[in-house]
This record gives C-alpha cells, structure tokens and sequence, in this order.
C-alpha cells in the first residue's frame, strides 16, 4: 500500500539511561574545559594589560612586577591545562584544578593591581564550576576562592596598604558576590537538569509512540493489501492513498493509477449509461452531509470493461482538515448470481401462467354452465379465486426480480374498506388453519375507507395469515385487529414542511403463537429469499418471497411493516396504511 513516509527511524530517538548515559549529570567534556577557560583568558587578557600599563607611574611602591608575572603565568598554565585534557575519566579532577588556578591568579593579580578589581574576576571560574562540575568540585573552588581573599586582604591589612575596615568590607562583599554565584549556578543546574530529565523522557515517550505509530501504519498497509476490496484515503488537498485492489481496479477501467480513478474516471448510475451528475458523485454527496452506505454506482465508460461498484465512504474529521476514506467492492459476481437466479424465477414463473391461464379459462366456462348445483358452484368459485390469486402471485415472482433500477410496482387505487378485505382473508385461511387446530380470531374496530389496491392489500393479508399458520404451533391461535391508528411522518418517512405530525390511517395487526424469531433473523427478514434456519428444518414449504413482496406492496402504498417478535412465545406484524393518498410518499420497490 503506498503510504506517507516521515524522515528518521528508530535509530533517530535519543540515547535513554540503558544506552549508558548517566541520568543524573551529562559529563563534563574537553571541550567545554578549553571554552570556559578562554572566556576566562579573554576577560582577563584586557585588564591585566591596561592595569599594568596604569598603575607603573602611580603605584610604583605597592607594584609588584614578579607577582604580575606569576599571575600571568598561571593563567597560560591553566589554560595550556585545559588543551591537554584528553580523557574523560579525569576531566572533573583536571577542571577543578584549572578552575582553583583561576582563582589563585585573580588573588596574586588582585594583590599586584589593587584598584584593577581583579578579585571579581574570580566570580568567572566559581559561576563556571557551579555550573558544569558536581558538589565537591563547587566546593573546593569557593572554598579557595574566599581563602585567597581572605588571605590577600589579611597581607594587605597586616603591611598597612589599606585600613582594617576596608578590608572587613571588601571581604564581606567579595564573600556574598562568590556564595550567591555558586548558589545561583547550582540551582540554574538543578532546574536545568531537571528540565533535561523531563525532556529526555519526553523525547522516549514520543519515540517510543512513533515507532508504535509507524508500526500500526506499517501493519495496517499490509493488511489493506490482503484484502480484495478498494481502500483510498483523500485528504484536503487531494492526495490519495490507495491500496493493491485500489491500483488494480484502476487499471482495470483504463486509469493509470487510483488517484485518477477516483478523482476523474467517470461514475455511471447503477443502469450503466446515465452518466452521474456531479453533485450526484459519491464524493459530493459525503460533502453535503449526507450518508453514503452501499451506493451502487458503476466504474468507467460502458462496455465490457465497466465495473459495478458498492461504494461507502467515512468522512474522518481532523484538526486541520478533513479526510474521506473509500470503500469500494466489485460486486460483479453478486449481480450475475441474481441476475441467473431471477431468470430461473422468470422462466418458472411464465411455465405457470401457461397452464393457469388455462385452468382460469376452464373455471370461468364451468360457472357459465346454467345446470353447475349450488355446492359444486362454490367449490369452482373457490377454485377460480384461488387461480386468480396463483396467477397474481407468478406476476409478483416477476416483479420480486433484482432490478436495476427498480421498476415501480404498478397499484390500482381505489376506495376499498381493510376490514372487509380482512375478514375475507381469514375465512380464506381458515380451512388451512382449522387442519392444525389453529383458531382465527378477528376483531375489527374501525370500518375506515382507505384508498388502496384491493387485490394487492388482499395478498398482504393472504401472505401475512399464511405465515401465522405454517410456522404457528398446532392448536395455537392467530389474533387479527383492524383499527384507526396515526403514525408520525418521521416513523413513514413522509416529507414534513414544519416538522414531525401525526398522519391519520389504518393499522393491521396479525398476533401468533408461533415459534418466533430471533433478532438476527427479524434484522435479514425482508431480504428476498432468506428463510431462518427454524423455517428450513421445519419442512414447511415457502420460497422466503412472501415478507419482502409485502413489504413492498405496503411501501408503495406510503405505509409501513413492523415485526416484532420473541422465541417461543410468537410473532407480530403490524402494517400501517395511511388514511388518504399522498403521491410523495410513492416509491419504487425493488
């Protein structure tokens, strides 16, 4: 699968305490020896000069040339030192050294050059020490840093150079100057290290989610590409990521790659030859708000090389922009297995019409005959009923066919009263039902007119008591109401300007004592040819049509189906018919 690949691996995370970097100090290297110690040299380079060059005419007796001269001795000796240092085992004992030394030259130039201030410069080597060396080399260099000044000021005190007084001060202040340095340096240590500390463990942390992240991704990508159906991702600024299935479906459509396919290769409607509209696209309906689920739409120009698609796409919103995941199946097969399943349903379905059409015809003249009796006249009128109902049902075996598009299911309305339909339907069942010992009640509460099919009403009944009967327990019971009922336009799914309202209508209620179903059976009910697999064992005859021409039939007439249902205890279906006609609740059924 091709994938965003960032810069860096698993090698690129910082070195953690296992890889043998300390945690509580990182050592002192060379070459921060050598720069401490320059900064040193420099700041004193300066003043030594112009110091010496000031004070020959004006403190010849106080002067000491060979003091001078053993301070700058000193100075180049350190910081000769601090090129020498070469091994990191002895840096902190060799810096502390060098850092004493430092201070040992401020005092012999602080004594040489008493108005040069060099005593202050010793603060550089105590802040520096502070800073980069542990507790007992901080210690040493202001323990000497403050002996030097003791003892220079104790000498100059002594031979009478300065009074007393002076003295005690220039000794006070130089030891507060020195111990607030090192109790500065130190704490700016601590909370650096600390700092570090939180940074280095901040730096594992992400490191260690990258590597995680990288790793999901990775498996992730192989796993897209086991699958057989196309995965693409597109981002905001229209980069794609695709799969194997993705590339090869490109290239089965003419596209050089999936990018192209998804972004530019024509959509057709499910039909093949209208070509979609651009606010009709997959892509554009997920940008409007809507939900797109198993949209089936087909893939390239027609002819052979077209392939039908089941396309569903996520939005995934981020923090920045939003992505759009593609998921696409050829459903290739699937179409070619309905289709040869509805022509199989076709052709037996025309084999039957031929010799009902001809029992119809025989049934009709045997009524016309002037000496048929009462009783054998009843007989054929049930007969002839029941042809009627034969041929309707191989017209429905038709139209149950998968069609793409669907062809609307043709209704011919008219006033026509549920409750008679209803009583006649159950007296239709009744001898059925009365073999098994299964007693039909019917209450009717409402005589409403509704406009509807008769003939197609009729057969929702017949299919709904035939039900109850074949899959009811033996000497159980089928309860049938009839009554007034109003059902919310979001419950129809009817269009409503001002919000949810109640639509008048007529509610069928059929109640068995059955063997019942469980919800996974109620979710695949009105799928065309399921039947649970309590049905198939039972050895009861059915082809697993009857539920989803209901269904169906009750839709096109802007109504609705409910089943609820529990095991062993029974089943109820409750169809919906709205009281007066609305065509924007008419549809297509499939």
């Amino acid at each position: 699968m091709r994938t965003p690949t960032s810069p860096g691996g698993p090698g690129d995370v910082p070195a953690t305490p296992g890889d043998g970097v300390p945690r509580s100090r990182t050592p002192v290297v060379p070459s921060e020896v050598f720069a401490a110690q320059f900064l040193f040299l420099t700041g004193l380079a300066l003043p030594v000069v112009s110091s010496i060059v000031t004070s020959l005419p004006v403190h010849e007796g106080s002067f000491t040339a060979g003091i001078v001269v053993a301070g700058v001795t000193a100075l180049l000796t350190a910081m000769l030192g601090s090129l020498g240092i070469d091994r990191a085992g002895s840096t902190v004992v060799a810096a502390t050294l060098i850092a004493v030394l430092d201070v040992v030259v401020c005092s012999l130039l602080y004594y040489a050059t008493p108005g040069a201030g060099f005593a202050v410069l010793a603060v550089l080597p105590v802040a520096w020490t502070s800073i980069q060396l542990p507790t007992l080399s901080r210690a040493c260099v202001l323990g000497t840093a403050l002996a030097a000044v003791v003892v220079v000021v104790t000498v100059r005190d002594l031979t009478g150079e300065q009074p007393w007084t002076t003295g005690v001060t220039t000794l006070l202040n130089l030891a507060l100057l020195f111990a607030l340095t090192s109790w500065a340096g130190s704490r700016w240590t601590a909370r650096n290290r600390s700092q570090r500390r939180l940074l280095e463990s901040q730096t594992r942390l992400v490191g260690s989610a990258l590597d995680s992240a990288r790793t999901q991704e990775r498996t992730l990508a192989e796993v897209l590409d086991v699958v057989d159906f196309a995965v693409v991702t597109l981002d905001a600024d229209g980069a794609v990521t695709a799969n194997r299935a993705a590339e090869a479906l490109a290239r089965r459509v003419g596209a050089p790659d999936a990018t192209e396919a998804v972004l530019h290769a024509p959509l057709y409607r499910a039909d093949g030859t209208t070509p979609l509209a651009a606010s009709e696209k997959p892509l554009a309906l997920v940008r409007s708000g809507q939900y797109v689920e198993g949209l089936l739409v087909r893939l390239g120009p027609p002819g052979p090389a077209q392939v039908p698609l089941s396309v569903s796409i996520r939005r995934v919103t981020g923090p920045r922009s939003d992505r759009y995941v593609f998921v696409a199946r050829d459903v290739s097969k699937e179409l070619a297995d309905a289709q040869a399943r509805d022509d199989a349903v076709a052709a037996v379905s025309h084999e039957i019409k031929t010799p009902l059409t001809a029992a119809l015809g025989y049934l009709e003249l045997a009524l016309a005959e002037p000496d048929l009796g009462d009783d054998a006249r009843e007989l054929v009128e049930v007969a002839l009923d029941s042809t009627e109902r034969m041929l309707a049902l191989s017209r429905d075996f038709l139209s149950a066919r998968s069609r793409t598009p669907g062809v609307p299911l043709q209704l011919l309305m008219e006033p026509c009263r549920p409750s008679e339909l209803a009583r006649s339907a159950v007296e239709g069942v009744r001898p059925l039902a009365t073999e098994r010992l299964i007693t039909v009640r019917l209450d009717s509460r409402t005589d409403s007119t509704i406009p509807a099919d008769p003939l197609r009403l009729r057969q929702v009944l017949d299919n709904l008591l035939t039900n109850a009967v074949k899959y009811n327990r033996y000497d159980g019971t089928i309860d049938v109401v009839v009554q007034d009922a109003h059902r919310s336009t979001e419950a129809v799914d009817v269009p409503a300007e001002r919000g949810p309202v109640a639509v008048p209508g007529v509610e069928i209620v059929v109640h068995d004592t059955g063997r019942g179903m469980t919800e996974d059976e109620l979710a695949s009910l009105f799928t065309r040819f399921y039947r649970t697999d309590r049905a198939r064992s039972s050895g009861v005859q059915g082809t697993g049509l009857g539920l989803s021409i209901t269904q169906d039939i009750v839709r096109a007439h802007g109504g609705s189906v409910d089943i609820t249902s529990r095991l062993e205890e029974g089943t109820t279906v409750t169809v919906w018919l709205p009281a007066a006609a609305d065509e924007s609740v008419a549809r297509d059924v499939a």
